[in-house]
């Protein structure tokens, strides 16, 4: 894995200075962070504070949002070695993972609008839509009413070749395949239990007072939603359900909303992947690998 820090993001942290890394990307409002343990010195410890950038090797760059330098107790020349415990997050949109002290309330603005009044920094959203209303009170997260506003528009947003796109669940399954895995190779994850209890149905009100049903197809549990028509009740209710859990071998080609050919069972969507790099610096074992969360598709 290459890493890069400095203040133009082009000095190359040696590969035997990394002593664990993890690159992970996800469909949700933060889509990219970094967990780290890098061997540094005295010197070379303030480089990596808070508020630092790392980029990789794709050109992504993440905001040092915790740091933890750990001292050891032995010496490289003059120099007192130890290594810094990291998580940094993707900087277009650090900002938003951040409480404020001000609401943010929107009506009909696109997603972009509303990340930018979260204190994003992106230029636009492939994909981007309306927001019919969005409301963040002073003291709450706004990752988390993104998310609410993405589940209303029935969709995900993913980070790919720089830029934030939205993506219909729907369209999820409509792109070609990236890899393929074996059936057997992965473990399955299922229960239509935990379904019903975790995935609801909704209803609303009209302006007449008279009840707006999303997708009651199912027996699930029902959860009232104040504004909302048939459309958005129905988005709401669908969701992408983790189904397999698979690992492969080390890859940077795979990103979360990768559609994942699967022999012998249907296409699933990549809802996780986390890459691992551990060289086997001080001693360890090396590994090197990539995890994928994988889900279908559920309505």
């Amino acid at each position: 894995m290459e890493l890069y820090f400095g203040e133009n993001g082009d000095q190359r942290i040696r590969g035997d200075f990394i002593r664990r890394a993890v690159l992970r990307s996800d469909l949700v409002p933060i889509p990219l962070t970094l967990e780290a343990e890098i061997r540094v010195g005295t010197e070379t410890a303030q480089l990596f504070e808070v508020g630092r950038s790392i980029t990789t090797y794709d050109g992504d760059e993440l905001e040092i949002i915790k740091s933890e330098h750990v001292q050891q107790a032995r010496m490289q020349g003059d120099d007192m070695s130890g290594y810094v415990r990291l998580i940094a997050t993707l900087k277009p949109v650090t900002p938003v993972a951040f409480i404020k002290p001000r609401a943010v309330i929107k009506h009909g603005a696109t997603l972009a609008e509303v990340y930018r009044a979260c204190g994003a920094t992106l230029r636009g959203i492939e994909g981007d839509f309306a927001v019919p209303r969005f409301v963040c009170l002073a003291g709450e997260a706004h990752t988390y009413h993104i998310a609410r506003a993405l589940q209303e528009a029935g969709g995900v947003v993913r980070w790919r070749n720089g830029r934030l796109a939205f993506i219909p669940l729907g369209s999820l399954f409509d792109q070609e395949p990236v890899d393929t895995i074996v059936d057997s190779a992965s473990d399955d994850v299922e229960s239509g239990f935990l379904e019903r209890h975790d995935i609801p149905w909704f209803y609303s009100l009209n302006a007449d007072g008279e009840f707006v049903y999303g997708n009651r197809g199912k027996p699930r549990a029902a959860r009232f939603q104040p504004g909302a028509n048939a459309m958005t009740l129905r988005n709401m209710t669908g969701c992408l359900v983790l189904t397999k859990v698979t690992r492969l071998k080390y890859t940077q080609k795979i990103a979360a909303g990768d559609l994942i050919k699967v022999v012998g069972g249907e296409p699933l969507v990549a809802m996780t992947v986390a890459t691992l790099f551990a060289p086997g610096a001080d001693g360890d074992a090396p590994e090197q690998f990539t995890r994928v969360w994988l889900g279908r598709w559920e309505r």
